[in-house]
């Protein structure tokens, strides 16, 4: 939905073609970040320095392959390679000297930093090397090929209803690097009515990653790639995603900076040093304060649940701003900010032909949200093999009603 707000201006303003393009660049490929890291008391400067050491890898990480073959090019003496099917005995073996260093995708830090023991061991590694790794992304249709001549009729009578899975990732720089997803939200539209239904997904909720065929955390899905997320969501739900819109931390903050900051409403009062104090009701915030109400989850007794519930206002409050006449002036200068930082799969011409519904049609959006709750457990996890980790255990009647919701809006008449 962001993106629709964002491209309805476009056209009024002859940028729409350069805006698809722009937004579509790379959307056919993902990277994946493996890194070569030492401890921070290291010595090692760059690879040839490990010649001869020990290194360890993951053995279920298919892209270590590629890293083990840039060492071995570049080192003098042989290394010595050891394989882990447990990610914190690696880490371990790093940290008490067993390995030189270690290859692992450079998203398992935080993973592991999130494990009762390991909250430092960002500080106590340092990393040495980086190499990306590209994926090939399956898309729907051309996302970049527009004839703007050509009558399109995608929002046909019963056409005019889709789900589009909105991905926010936990990094900062390029928005095709694979990293966990924390935010997971549905918005169901239904275009002829003017209804969207978000429903929020915690990304603790363990649920069934079917192309790995195994159970895990949801946010860990994005480590291998959008197209796993989707998966498990709508295995979870019983639905089809038509759509993904993927943003992370950088295009989030300038976005929001760009519209001159965004009144987001708080259900609760509470600080998040340093950067604000949020209040019951509508705060006006900058990209940085959205972005700092949107990740919170310690402030609240709800957690996680509540962080959902913060981010699908912050969602209502991006697409009133957007929608807003008054917003249209600035649209040239928005589009500059979004190009590098959003990626989506929404073919151009799908894009085009919602553009001109809303311009062809007064709608009036009507907003809701949902959120499904769980039971917190610890247990294993796909990514994390040989140890347990927290997990929300879906609650089943909470997702009875989300797809209860999803189904009533995509009926809707």
């Amino acid at each position: 939905m962001i993106t629709i707000g964002l491209l309805y201006g476009l056209i009024a303003i002859g940028k729409l073609d350069m805006t698809l393009n722009n937004v579509a660049k790379d959307s056919r490929l993902e990277v994946v970040q493996m890194s070569v890291f030492v401890s921070s008391d290291d010595n090692a400067n760059e690879l040839r320095d490990i010649e001869g050491a020990s290194v360890g890898y993951l053995e279920s990480d298919n892209a270590a392959d590629q890293v083990m073959s840039v060492i071995d090019g570049t080192v003098a003496t042989e290394v010595q390679y050891k394989a882990y099917n447990n990610i914190l005995f690696m880490a371990d073996a790093l940290l008490n000297g067993t390995e030189r260093a270690i290859i692992m995708n450079s998203a398992y830090v935080d993973i592991i930093s999130d494990q009762d023991g390991y909250e430092d061991f960002s500080d106590r590694i340092r990393e040495l090397y980086t190499y990306s790794a590209e994926i090939q992304v399956e898309v729907r249709g051309d996302v970049t090929d527009v004839d703007s001549t050509e009558e399109k009729n995608f929002l046909s009578s019963d056409e005019d209803t889709f789900v589009i899975y909105i991905s926010g990732i936990d990094m900062w720089g390029a928005v095709n690097a694979r990293s966990r997803s924390d935010v997971n939200i549905l918005a169901i539209v239904n275009m002829k009515t003017g209804h969207i239904q978000l429903v929020n997904t915690p990304r603790d909720y363990y649920v069934y990653l079917p192309n790995q065929g195994a159970n895990d955390k949801l946010t860990h899905a994005g480590l291998y790639g959008v197209e796993s997320s989707e998966a498990a969501i709508e295995n979870l739900y019983g639905i089809n995603i038509d759509y993904y819109v993927r943003m992370n931390f950088s295009g989030f903050e300038a976005i929001i900076d760009t519209l001159g900051g965004i009144d987001v409403y708080s259900e609760y009062d509470f600080t998040v040093d340093p950067i604000k104090h949020y209040t019951v009701g509508y705060n006006h915030v900058s990209g940085l304060e959205a972005l700092a109400f949107a990740r919170e989850r310690h402030a609240f007794a709800a957690g996680d649940v509540q962080r959902g519930i913060n981010q699908m206002e912050v969602i209502k409050a991006v697409i009133n701003k957007m929608t807003s006449p008054s917003i249209l002036a600035k649209y040239g200068e928005i589009l500059d900010e979004v190009a590098d930082c959003v990626m989506t799969d929404i073919p151009s011409n799908v894009i085009y032909d919602l553009v001109k519904y809303k311009l062809s049609n007064d709608v009036t959006w009507t907003i809701d949200s949902y959120t499904v709750t769980g039971t917190g457990k610890h247990t294993t996890t796909y990514s994390m093999p040989g140890t347990t980790c927290y997990v929300m255990i879906p609650n089943d009647q909470d997702v009875e009603n989300a797809k209860s919701l999803i189904e009533s809006v995509l009926d809707e008449e």
